[in-house]
């Protein structure tokens, strides 16, 4: 295909009038599947360097923050073929898009102060009802739950400010699914503060962090490169990136 920058225009088009993220992650499966595995590289490329600056390219950004979801609606083999394709015309931060890593250190979400560690003794479905509800102390008590739904109804709780949400993208140890929720939400995601602390965060999949280093500010690049306790493959993307923009 010539005109990759046409067809990733009428695609993030189409993903900005899909109301949910499962939607907008078959499309982009789709449409790369239609593609050239040398075309769709590119095609995820420019898709990639629109995301931070391009309001529909917002809209359909988390798609690529989705691996298992994009793995499972392109297939094993188109995933594969458009990696290796990335690799070979050295696009990459698309081979990095597509190279799933774990976080440069596990664990899990849980009650750690005594304050919490009650709330450990509240079984899972009313700890789920709880989260639902707009009380501010109950949602500051529920912050540390290892539960992914029970984080997710906090995240799109009325209540919820950006301060219980820094608190959930900062802390260590985390899962890797609960990152996932933050980094991909339609609200917080766009909270730069919530950005940088999913990006500082050791516990963060690299392939998130990868994703969103596009948006972040040269200085906090400069941080990210320089923070051994994060992932190689982030810090390497951070640096990259600071010369990338340095000789532009």
């Amino acid at each position: 295909m010539e005109d990759i920058e046409a067809f990733v225009v009428k695609l993030l088009k189409d993903a900005a009038a899909l109301p949910e993220e499962g939607m907008r992650v078959g499309l982009l499966a789709r449409r790369l599947a239609s593609l050239g595995p040398d075309d769709a590289a590119r095609a995820v490329d420019l898709l990639y360097k629109k995301g931070p600056k391009d309001n529909l390219a917002r809209t359909a950004f988390s798609a690529l923050l989705n691996p298992d979801g994009l793995k499972k609606a392109l297939g094993i083999e188109k995933f594969r073929r458009i990696y290796i394709a990335s690799i070979r015309l050295e696009l990459c931060k698309v081979s990095r898009l597509f190279t799933d890593l774990p976080p440069r250190k596990k664990g899990l979400a849980g009650y750690e102060s005594e304050e919490e560690a009650p709330m450990e003794l509240i079984t899972l479905g009313e700890r789920r009802a709880m989260s639902r509800k707009p009380v501010k102390d109950v949602i500051d008590r529920l912050l540390s739950d290892p539960d992914p739904m029970v984080i997710g109804n906090i995240l799109n709780n009325p209540r919820t400010t950006e301060k219980e949400v820094l608190k959930i993208a900062s802390k260590r140890p985390n899962s890797a699914q609960i990152i996932k929720l933050v980094a991909s939400h339609r609200v917080w995601s766009k909270r730069y503060g919530v950005v940088k602390a999913i990006a500082l965060n050791p516990f963060s999949p690299p392939r998130v962090v990868v994703a969103i280093l596009e948006v972040m500010l040269t200085q906090d690049l400069r941080l990210i490169a320089e923070d051994k306790t994060l992932h190689p493959q982030v810090t390497q993307g951070a640096d990259d990136l600071i010369k990338e923009r340095e000789k532009s």
